[in-house]
Order: structure tokens, then sequence, then C-alpha cells
């Protein structure tokens, strides 16, 4: 088994690959190609990706192919700006929940005649439009574009050395571990579902605002969506999985148990402190609902506020025990040399 190197990767390069299954085949056969797949790097270790369970975010570190899959990193010709390159972000995280399109996917693959594009999503539409809402054409028609499409595109180059192997402890080891990404993935296309009930406008979780804001009346049916969905507590799984890295005694405990995992520690805490991304969105989802329930009163607005008040604090937690545990630690070893 292989996986991808973050440490080769940039925040928005796009991402393609290959895969052993029956779509995938029929998909490189079509667009005789060697790759079927589009995904975008939005955040270390984080991609986002549309798939038949519509736009959801993953987790780098679980990604593990075979030996044999092709994967192609890919990446703008010149440098972008921080905000170029936060604007293909937003656009793909904001299409978050959004369902996949099959019917449009495979009129990409076989090349027929097609409208114009709808609002739903597939792998590579999404890549191209990001970076298309960013100013950027990748591709002549953002809306109907393949894989291949993207890998042939002039305005991107490949990356190399991309690849590292994967031993089999790392695979269990993650295939062991509870994948609270999962978790939020089904609790979003829940929400949307009860959603869709009330009006088939409605794509993704932004779109829940405008409608709610048009229909207030709506109100307790959708915080009850939120509510029963799970996804109010999604946060309480990772919490449980990984409650070391909110408490520094708990760090220093790991370490004491295992002192080979220190340079990992180390790692994991500069990546942390290295990524301002994670901060900022839930500011910016936190002073958004609250605006907007001070504003209306509706009570949807209050419990995704209340969410992302207490997303920010973990966030501070895990912030604060990162920067106390390299403070203690960093330092007291040898660099290489």
């Amino acid at each position: 088994m292989k996986k991808l190197n973050p440490q080769r990767l940039q925040v928005g390069d796009i991402i393609l690959t290959s895969g052993p299954g029956k779509v995938s085949k029929a998909v490189r056969r079509m667009t005789k190609s060697e790759i079927s797949h589009a995904m975008v790097y939005v955040q270390h270790s984080s991609l986002i990706d549309a798939t038949a369970h519509g736009v959801h975010s993953s987790n780098l570190q679980r990604l593990f192919l075979e030996d044999d899959a092709i994967v192609v990193a890919l990446r703008h010709r010149t440098p972008l700006s921080e905000e170029v390159i936060r604007q293909v972000t937003d656009f793909v995280r904001a299409a978050t929940g959004t369902e996949y399109s099959k019917k449009e996917a495979m009129a990409v693959v076989a090349r027929t005649m097609r409208r114009a594009g709808s609002r739903k999503q597939f792998c590579s539409r999404l890549a191209a439009q990001a970076y298309a809402f960013a100013g950027i054409s990748l591709v002549p028609d953002p809306d109907y574009c393949s894989p291949e499409d993207l890998r042939t595109s002039t305005h991107l180059v490949e990356i190399p050395d991309v690849e590292l192997p994967a031993s089999n402890q790392e695979v269990a080891f993650w295939e062991a571990r509870a994948n609270t990404l999962v978790a939020m993935s089904e609790a979003t296309n829940a929400v949307l579902k009860a959603a869709r009930k009330r009006s088939d406008s409605i794509q993704s979780l932004n779109d829940i605002i405008g409608y709610l804001l048009a229909h207030p009346e709506e109100d307790r049916h959708l915080r009850r969506a939120y509510e029963k969905s799970g996804y109010l507590t999604v946060w309480q799984l990772e919490l449980a999985k990984s409650g070391w890295q909110y408490h520094l005694e708990l760090m220093r405990a790991a370490i004491e148990r295992d002192p080979a995992g220190a340079p990992s520690m180390e790692e994991y805490c500069r990546e942390l402190l290295g990524d301002p991304e994670g901060g900022r969105r839930f500011e910016i989802n936190y002073l958004g609902y609250l605006e907007l329930a001070n504003r209306t009163g509706l009570s949807t607005f209050r419990v995704l506020a209340e969410l992302y008040a207490r997303l920010m604090a973990l966030h501070q937690m895990r912030v604060e025990a990162a920067r106390a545990w390299l403070a203690e630690n960093a330092g007291n070893r040898q660099k290489p040399g």
C-alpha cells in the first residue's frame, strides 16, 4: 500500500487518483485516461471531493492506495496569492453536502450533449469550478470536465515525489480508529435530507441559511434536523477519540508511555500551530451565526452559534496544549547534524 506525502503538498493542490472499482475502470476506459477521480487539498491532511455520497471532507492520513494505483498531484503553474487560494478552498467548503450528479458526470465521460450544468457536483467539476470562482480557468468548461481534462490543463503542472510507502501497521492503525469525518458526513447528509423535504432548491448547508431567512416558520423543523442528525454533537466523538490533544498532561503521559513517539508529537504540534485555517473557519462561522441569531431570534442559528463557540474553545485548547508541549520538549532534542 502507499499514501500521499503531505510535506510535498500545498493548499489548493488538485489530487487525481485511480481506483480498482468498476466505475473507476469505466471512467478510465471511456476517457482514455489512467485516472478517474479528483480531490482538492484544502488544509493540512484534509481533502474535499465529490463522491456518490455528496461533497464531503476526508482525512489524507486515511487515504491508502494500492501499489499499482496512479496518483497525480497538480499545482497551478504560477504561484497564487493567499487570497486566491482561500477563494478556491472557501468554494469547496461551501459546497459541503451538495448532492452528487451521476447523470452529469456520465455525460462528461460519454462526451454526450448536455445542458447548462446544475448545482449538483461531481469530482472534476468541483475542482474546476473552485478555481473558476477564484477567477482562474483551468479548462474550457468548468461545468463539464473530466479528471483527464484537469490533468492535461496547460495551467497546471505535476508535483513530483508525492508518494510514500504505507506499512500494514499504519493501515491497521487508522482502520481501527473511529472516523469522525464519516460521522460528520452522515450527520450533514441527514440535515440536508430533512431540509430538502421542504425545498428541493437546497443543496448545501449554506443554502439552509437563505431558506430559513425567507421561511422563518421552518425554524423548529430545521433546528430539530440539526439536533436529531447528531451534527451538533460530533465534536464529542473527536474529543473522546483524541482527548490527549487537548491537555498537556495527557500529551506528557503519552510520551512517557512511548518515548519513541516524541518526533511524531512534535510534528503534530508544529503542523497545528502552523495552520491558522481551522481556527479562522470556526470564528467566521461563529460570528456569522451569532449575528443571524441576534438579528432574527431563530433557534436554528442560535444552536449553530453555540456549536461554533464550543469548537473555537476546543481548538484553542489544542493550540495551547501544543504550544506548551513544544516549549517543554522541542529544544530538548538535538537537531540532526
